[in-house]
């Protein structure tokens, strides 16, 4: 007869990890029970809480069934039919559901983990009349001994003397085990103690009990240990867990018996021996000395405290009285049964500590969960733990916004979406400035299943229409007024509404951003609780390249990629820093990759309270970064050095970088450094980054030298963020090692080669065919690798130059220097198929020609022959978007340009005048 099991709570991380075990086993049919208010809904929520494991997304497929059911009710809240058809094919029953909440009242608990197990075995019970049911493994937990002391036997404890409980969980699972005992059916009891991540990986879903031991005693907060250094901590991987649960279900002799999934008393570490060990992965991982515990066994006195008091309790005196029993064990569980029908385990808890402590670092002790991006947004502004604040800076002043108003905003756009008949798939395009209304926007889109399509808003209108049109976007919002006045140029059927600022003028046929909210707060159908209709296979959002070689190109991204990128990114800052306040400043474009994608979602991820600016106008960044004080800020190269120009300007910073080094430089740097972070606005800042064109390395080494700390990070609008060079390992020349589960390498040609989580599926325009070989994204880029690690960047492939004597000469590294040069805006070089390499040199009106022709000079002495300018023109900067020369977020357009200026280049090399050029400079020797 074939077997099949019901398994319940198949979404949580015990499930999980047990499923992955059932998975394996032959003849075996797996109903997997989600609770969900349909079937459709359930198999949506456990496609995303199984996505991370290949061979259970794979069973979803072939193998298991997904049914929707709630332990609470007694009929599971099934159709009869369903429930008829479950009971007549029923063998085995194997119940994880729980309420894990430790102090909330007994009687609701009780719903889930007394009434929901009795539910349960009622359709134990109709299987069992069936003739077919052979097994109900209820999962319990090693501490239903509550108070008592001693040792603890595994099957049924004296029940003359009815046990204390320290929590109403622990209660709430004791009676649970009664009535699985007094049913009468074939049943098993698994009892673990507390239970860790994998042994091997260190994954889990919800950090707690040792887990918030692990995390105060890291961020210094738990200093003082209220318990004996002798005490044992009852840890048990949940892979072990898993693998006695899968096996002893389907074992004849563990019928009518309980089991102790608990480590032998001999292998568990003391709490002493376990913070040593965490002492010594926290200076080798992440850097940080942590002082030796102290330790005052006065656990016990919390818990008499504890039980005395109702008063609420928060923060770490809340931790405290929660684990206080859990620092005062004063029982030894019996292992007879688990040993003689599983064998001896030996828990390597020294092996296991580093996976463990890995994981835990890398989510910020931030439960997991198969919430999107979106959801998430959405779950930390309802949460009180880390609370939110939002700043509008604005030319009108700033407005601040609390999280209550920033998702009332939310849930009436993802309402109006819907009313205006925005369905999931259906893209929904935006441009505009930095806001609070942007996020509102892509979260609500994001919310409805839909596809955001965030656009340049410095592109002209004819390469919008033309995105417009390929993407097939059904809503156009706008925020910005330049293009509110251009709307005509669009000429297409498109529904457009603005989120602009109130006190801009906007058309009368354009919908106002209040009268689109007006529009979702009539709707009928309120959602309390909003899920997103989408697998995190799905497409999330398209990301149009700037077209600097060609038409933009829609790079597509799912929700998994939005994802792991957020989670990935705020697992970056060093810990000290991920565990204060933070602050961050939107002010890069938001359709930017970096900006809209890393930098919009990943503060979420952050276990901090946030304090998140948006910046309007981009001109007003040295003034809003003193208000924002960012702890982390991302720029490009041009940001730095105009703030280096700046400090050069000044008396004491041009006084100080002119002095030799000597004791008079030295004692002058600390202060120096800090006037110029103070006066920048960076001097909370704990890592600065500089990324989406290439930096100068001379400009980095002298940040370097005054003890400011510049970060290169690459990475391309195909992968958004692919290198980073972290704080303390900050490799100048390089842009970094890769970011966690990303490789690298070098094609025989030199070109750049990734493989990771934050690549493009491919392009939205299907025939346009995705730069990969093998699953490799081809960068373009070439460069190499560093015996270190990490990667340097040395070039284009596409914008190499090969001189006449067959020279590839790198412009772009070149380029970088030279924009160093005062007065200079842009500057790109010439001399394909030339014996040597001239510049064209766009200048400010404050030009000086013998600064620019010195810093030629000075940068000449550093390269290689054929990579020194021997000519150059200075020419006014009339280079723009709307020419055609510049790309939206301002790079060259290289062939335009050089078509363009072709007569200029001409002249240079021929040595004669041209009307335009403002100054012909040559070397001597050529």
């Amino acid at each position: 007869m074939k077997t099949c099991v019901l398994l319940t709570g198949a979404n949580g991380f015990l499930g999980t990890q047990i499923a992955r075990q059932l998975i394996y086993l032959p003849k075996t049919e797996i109903i997997a029970m989600v609770r969900a208010k349909n079937n459709e809904n359930a198999l949506l929520r456990l496609k995303r809480a199984w996505y991370d494991w290949d061979e259970l997304s794979e069973s979803l497929n072939d193998g298991v069934k997904v049914i929707a059911g709630d332990v609470t009710r007694t009929d599971l809240n099934m159709e009869n039919e369903e429930y008829q058809d479950l009971s007549s094919n029923l063998t085995h029953i194997i119940h994880t559901v729980a309420d894990l909440r430790l102090h909330t009242p007994l009687e609701e608990l009780g719903k889930t983990n007394v009434e929901g197990t009795r539910n349960l075995l009622k359709l134990a019970e109709q299987a069992h009349e069936n003739g077919i049911f052979k097994r109900f493994s209820h999962l319990s937990t090693a501490y239903v001994a509550g108070k008592r002391e001693g040792f603890i036997p595994e099957d049924s404890p004296d029940e003359s003397v009815p046990p204390g409980f320290w929590s109403n969980y622990e209660e709430s699972k004791y009676q649970a085990e009664q009535v699985v005992r007094e049913s009468g059916l074939p049943y098993s009891i698994f009892r673990p103690g507390m239970v860790v991540g994998d042994s091997e990986t260190g994954e889990i879903k919800t950090f707690n009990t040792v887990y918030a031991l692990f995390k105060l005693y890291l961020n210094g907060k738990l200093q003082v240990i209220p318990t004996s250094p002798s005490l044992t901590l009852n840890m048990v991987p949940v892979d072990y867990v898993a693998h006695a649960v899968s096996n002893l279900t389907f074992n004849l002799e563990a019928e009518g018996k309980t089991f102790h999934l608990t480590a032998p008393a001999d292998s568990l570490p003391t709490i002493r021996e376990l913070l040593d060990q965490v002492r010594v992965w926290a200076r080798e991982e992440l850097d940080i000395k942590l002082p030796p515990p102290v330790f005052i066994p006065i656990a016990p006195l919390i818990q008499r405290i504890a039980s005395r008091s109702s008063t609420q309790r928060s923060g770490l005196l809340d931790i405290l009285f929660t684990l206080a029993p859990y620092l005062d064990e004063k029982h030894s569980f019996s292992r007879d049964n688990t040993d003689n029908l599983l064998g001896p385990f030996n828990l390597n808890w020294r092996a296991n500590l580093p996976h463990i402590l890995n994981y835990a670092v890398y989510h910020g002790f931030f439960h997991r969960s198969e919430r999107t991006v979106h959801e998430q947004v959405l779950y930390r502004l309802k949460g009180r733990s880390f609370p939110i604040r939002y700043y509008d800076i604005t030319p009108e002043g700033t407005q601040e916004k609390s999280a209550p108003q920033i998702n009332a905003d939310i849930t009436s756009a993802y309402h109006a979406l819907g009313k205006l008949g925005v369905k999931p798939g259906d893209r929904v395009a935006l441009v505009g400035l930095n806001s609070t209304r942007y996020l509102t926007l892509e979260v609500a889109i994001g919310l409805l299943g839909a596809v955001s399509v965030p656009l340049y808003y410095t592109s002209p209108p004819k390469e919008i229409k033309n995105i417009l049109k390929v993407s097939g976007a059904k809503i156009l919002f706008i925020g910005t007024p330049h293009l509110m006045k251009r709307l005509s140029e669009f000429d297409l059927d498109l529904e457009m509404i603005s989120f602009c600022r109130e006190s801009q003028t906007i058309p009368p046929n354009i919908l106002s951003w209040s009268g689109f909210l007006e529009k979702g707060k009539k709707s009928s159908n309120p959602t309390p609780i909003i899920q997103s209709p989408v697998e995190f296979t799905d497409l999330a959002t398209i990301r149009y390249t700037s077209g600097t070689t060609g038409n933009p190109k829609g790079v597509t991204f799912n929700q998994e990629h939005l994802r792991w990128m957020a989670e990935s990114m705020a697992s970056l800052p060093p810990w000290k820093d991920r565990n204060r306040d933070v602050s961050y400043l939107s002010f890069l474009p938001m359709n930017h990759v970096v900006e809209g994608i890393l930098g919009t979602y990943s503060p979420y991820y952050a276990p901090a309270p946030l304090k998140i600016y948006f910046l309007e106008d981009f001109t007003d960044l040295a003034s809003a970064l003193p208000q924002a004080n960012p702890t982390i800020f991302f720029s490009v190269p041009r940001f730095y050095e105009k703030l280096w120009s700046q400090l050069k300007d000044t008396f004491f910073g041009n006084y100080y970088l002119h002095l030799k080094p000597g004791i008079l430089k030295k004692m002058l740097k600390p202060l120096i450094r800090r006037i110029f972070r103070g006066k920048a606005g960076l001097n909370r800042c704990s890592q600065l980054i500089v990324g989406s064109a290439t930096a100068s390395q001379h400009l980095i080494q002298d940040y370097h030298e005054l003890g400011v700390e510049i970060h290169n990070a690459y990475g391309l609008t195909e992968a958004p963020l692919v290198t980073l060079n972290r704080r303390g390992v900050n490799r100048i020349g390089t842009v970094g090692e890769p970011l966690p589960e990303t490789r690298l390498k070098i094609a025989e040609d030199g070109e750049v080669m990734v493989n990771g989580p934050q690549i493009t599926p491919g392009y939205f325009e299907s025939e346009i065919i995705p730069p990969k070989k093998g699953g490799w994204l081809q960068t373009g880029d070439t460069g190499f690798i560093t015996p270190e690690g990490s990667l340097v960047i040395t070039g284009r492939k596409k914008e190499l130059l090969i001189n006449s004597y067959g020279k590839s000469i790198d412009p772009l590294r070149i380029e970088a220097l030279l924009r160093d040069a005062p007065g200079v805006s842009e500057v790109m070089l010439v001399g394909e198929g030339k014996p040597y390499l001239s510049g064209l040199f766009w200048v400010e009106e404050d030009y000086n020609p013998a600064k620019i022709e010195k810093t030629i000079r000075e940068i000449n002495q550093d390269l290689s022959r054929p990579e020194q300018v021997k000519r150059w023109a200075i020419l006014p900067n009339d280079l723009s978007i709307e020419g055609g020369d510049l790309t939206a977020n301002m790079k060259l357009k290289r062939e335009i340009i050089t078509r363009r200026y072709q007569d200029v280049i001409d002249s240079i090399y021929q040595g004669t005048p041209h009307p335009i050029i403002l100054y012909l400079g040559h070397l001597e020797e050529l």
